[in-house]
């Protein structure tokens, strides 16, 4: 897949906007309408709106205390929902590594002027914002590509919370410049793009010819 496909054109339509007038509302809207059309969507099923996530309590137990908590232990995930919690009420987390995501997650129900964060996201804001420097693409390809230069199941390694940073700048950034648009409406994008990329390229040759970007090494 290149430029020249529609999931391309449509790379390349945001690549322009972002550098010369900024990705505003309406800009936002249409690809996601365009995204739409090619099969890709945010799943409001599977996510749908989180409100009132700033007032959660954290009385978390040593074991399950409702049916919630107790479909985290059947799924074998209780010690990562503790360390969740321990995350979202603590005073000053510091994200690591491997938990990045959960971490991004537990400030955005806090405060949703963060936002949220995963492989799509990153993988998105790479493929759009032409102001990333060499440095941080690189970072990018090396938290997303695997040493045969294909995707990864997830984004791993050690450039995670560099990655986790330079997402949170560039967000910031494309909404400052977005004339009143706001991060859910950006998260509704960034998410289902990240997902048509990832499916319809598999190594970064694939990724660079589809997005149009000089290479990284």
């Amino acid at each position: 897949m290149t430029k020249e496909s529609p999931l391309g054109k449509l790379i390349a339509s945001l690549q322009k906007k972002i550098l010369e007038d900024g990705l505003d509302k309406a800009s936002i809207e249409g690809a996601i309408k365009e995204l739409e059309n090619l099969g890709y969507q945010y799943n409001e099923d599977r996510f749908p709106p989180l409100v009132g996530t700033e007032n959660f309590s954290n009385n978390i137990s040593d074991s399950p205390q409702d049916l919630a908590e107790a479909l985290l232990w059947k799924l074998g995930r209780w010690k990562a929902y503790k360390r969740f919690c321990e995350t979202y009420a603590a005073e000053q987390p510091v994200p690591t590594k491997t938990d990045v995501v959960f971490y991004a997650f537990a400030m955005h129900l806090r405060d949703k002027n963060n936002p949220i964060y995963d492989q799509h996201a990153i993988r998105s804001l790479w493929a759009v914002f032409g102001k990333l420097t060499a440095d941080e693409r690189q970072k990018c390809k090396s938290l997303l590509f695997d040493k045969k230069n294909k995707w990864k199941q997830s984004g791993t390694g050690k450039s995670a919370v560099d990655c986790y940073t330079i997402f949170v700048k560039y967000v910031n950034d494309l909404i400052a410049a977005s004339g009143g648009a706001n991060k859910s409406e950006l998260d509704r994008l960034l998410m289902p793009l990240g997902q048509a990329i990832k499916e319809s390229t598999e190594t970064y040759a694939e990724f660079d010819a589809l997005c149009g970007w000089p290479g990284s090494g």
